[in-house]
């Protein structure tokens, strides 16, 4: 437990010099952390030459426009043209693993090759709603991602831990109990409606935060849903990630958080609520455009 806690508080520590860097500083860091979550999962399914290849490329031109657009002021612009872009870029990368299935043939099995390619998808677009929340709706926003993926992890690990008496899904996850995965949410609710509260209170930021989260009379209400909502399917993603694991016959990803194991194993609920959360937040903004 030593050990996670330590590398817990280094890798917090540099989480927060990325979120406070430069716009461009962060960018890179999150293509890296992507660039690292592929090399990982790729070594894990043991993905041949041509199938690394395939996914770095497609990971690539997914993120050119978008990690560009990041260094402009227009937030309009930049959704508009990001979304038009990558949309664009998803359907050339299910044609590069398309094409790749038919020159494989006879080499590695069809479900390999496009199994590789869902995940270069998952992992890409789901990081690059973690940017997009950055980038169009600002630093607080983005950070309630991550402040309700991580706080589930941790209380659903000590809840787990010191009171888990019932098996959640023996054959997913062996270690994971009923009683964990219950804190984890209830865990997630009260970190959300903290941190909420502490940005509300003592720093001042304008548009949608504002909007949603300062000037909304529900505005508590709102965080608890998200709270709630959004730590059970963070649980979803771990236990996907999991899933792949025991397949794969690893324990983790990686091993470059030591007690914690790699991106994919820091960063597996992040990628499944960052969508979630991205999208209810465009819906509210653009609902709330519609009314006024």
């Amino acid at each position: 437990m030593k050990t996670r806690i330590i590398t817990a508080a280094v890798a917090l520590a540099v989480f927060i010099a990325a979120v406070l860097a430069p716009p461009a500083v962060f960018t890179i860091a999150l293509a890296a952390v992507i660039f690292m979550m592929l090399f990982e999962c790729y070594t894990a399914t043991k993905a041949d030459t041509a199938m690394r290849v395939v996914g770095f490329v497609s990971a690539a031109l997914m993120l050119a426009v978008p990690m560009v657009s990041s260094l402009f002021e227009d937030h309009v612009g930049i959704l508009t043209i990001s979304y038009v872009y990558v949309f664009a870029m998803v359907i050339v990368s299910i044609m590069l693993y398309m094409a790749l299935a038919v020159f494989e043939h006879g080499k590695r099995d069809y479900k390999d090759i496009l199994s590789s390619g869902f995940m270069t998808l998952y992992i890409v677009i789901s990081m690059c709603c973690v940017w997009l929340a950055k980038a169009v709706y600002g630093t607080p926003y983005m950070l309630l991602i991550f402040i309700c993926a991580w706080s589930c992890d941790t209380f659903a690990y000590f809840s787990g831990r010191f009171l888990g008496r019932h098996k959640l899904i023996p054959n997913v996850s062996p270690k994971k109990t009923v009683e964990g995965s219950i804190g984890g949410v209830i865990g997630a609710t009260i970190a959300c409606l903290i941190y909420t509260f502490i940005v509300n209170r003592y720093f001042h930021y304008s548009g949608d935060w504002n909007l949603i989260f300062k000037t909304n009379p529900n505005s508590y209400v709102i965080v608890a849903i998200y709270g709630l909502v959004c730590g059970t399917l963070s649980q979803i993603g771990d236990l996907t990630a999991s899933a792949i694991k025991r397949d794969a016959g690893i324990k983790d990803f990686g091993w470059i958080f030591p007690g914690h194991g790699g991106f994919m194993d820091r960063f597996d609920s992040v990628m499944y609520i960052a969508p979630i959360i991205h999208f209810i937040m465009l819906i509210v903004t653009v609902v709330g455009a519609f009314i006024d």
